[in-house]
């Protein structure tokens, strides 16, 4: 009797570790699956909204409330814009200076300041290294003839390489702006020519470009003395599911508006024929 009783009593215990088992592995699948779904609803929503629906009219994603989080780039009341992701060397960047229409065509508000800093560079960084990154800038008007002109500035805190690239030397230090801190910042009254900021001028764009810094990305940010126009949208989508696990998903991605491409810069540009 003793002997089954022993045997019963593993037996019962195998059993359960089974059979516990196998609810454990049931419910880790399930997660897994209510996890998956919470992703591609999150992803839908986002997609929504970068082909540009609104919050509002998000479309139904079964049994999962959907979350979004809107945060402006730039716009009425903000003078400085940090772009959202890191930049390599060579990556030309745009912030525009004219405010969009809704359709995304460019508007008639301009901005209205008589300078503009920049900020880029790690907090890490060596500036008497080869992969120091300098700073090139291209300020894009229409001067009161209605011709569209261009003028550039460029920066490096490099002293070794000032003298064969001509660019204007500046140092570095810690310089916070909005959450990050940079370690250079140059604007136009330091350039060596005097200030070459168009005022007066209808401002369209200025393209920035990160120069030497062939190691990785580096954060790059601008500031004004006035409001800058809207650069774009950053969209946050969370999807909580509504069983019983609660499982939620979230993603993110950052919008800015479509600017022309890098060949833009290297074109030559004519209101005439060409051959005058």
């Amino acid at each position: 009797m003793l002997i089954i009783l022993l045997i019963m009593a593993v037996g019962l215990t195998i059993g359960l570790a089974v059979v516990s088992r196998s609810v454990t592995d049931i419910r880790i699948s399930q997660e897994q699956e209510e996890s998956s779904r919470a992703f591609s609803a999150a992803e839908a929503g986002l997609e929504h909204l970068l082909a540009g629906g609104s919050p509002g009219d998000l479309p139904s994603f079964g049994d999962f409330n959907i979350g979004v989080d809107t945060r402006s780039l730039g716009g009425e009341g903000k003078t400085s814009f940090v772009f959202p992701k890191e930049i390599k060397a060579g990556n030309i960047q745009t912030v525009w200076l004219v405010d969009h229409t809704e359709g995304g065509d460019l508007g008639s508000e301009f901005y209205s300041g008589n300078n503009l800093t920049f900020y880029w560079g790690n907090e890490n960084v060596d500036d008497g290294s080869d992969i120091c990154p300098a700073l090139e800038v291209v300020i894009i008007y229409k001067d009161g003839a209605g011709k569209f002109q261009s003028r550039r500035v460029a920066f490096d805190p490099n002293n070794g390489r000032v003298a064969s690239n001509d660019f204007t030397l500046i140092s570095k230090a810690s310089y916070p702006l909005e959450d990050k801190t940079f370690a250079f910042k140059a604007d136009f009254t330091d350039n060596e020519e005097g200030t070459l900021f168009p005022t007066g001028e209808e401002l369209y764009a200025i393209r920035i470009k990160l120069l030497y810094n062939v190691d990785g990305a580096h954060i790059l940010g601008v500031q004004g003395n006035a409001d800058l126009p809207l650069q774009g949208h950053c969209y946050q989508v969370t999807a909580i599911s509504q069983a019983e696990t609660g499982i939620s998903s979230k993603v993110e991605q950052c919008q800015l508006y479509k600017a022309p491409p890098a060949i833009f810069d290297y074109v030559l540009f004519s209101e005439e024929n060409l051959s005058k």
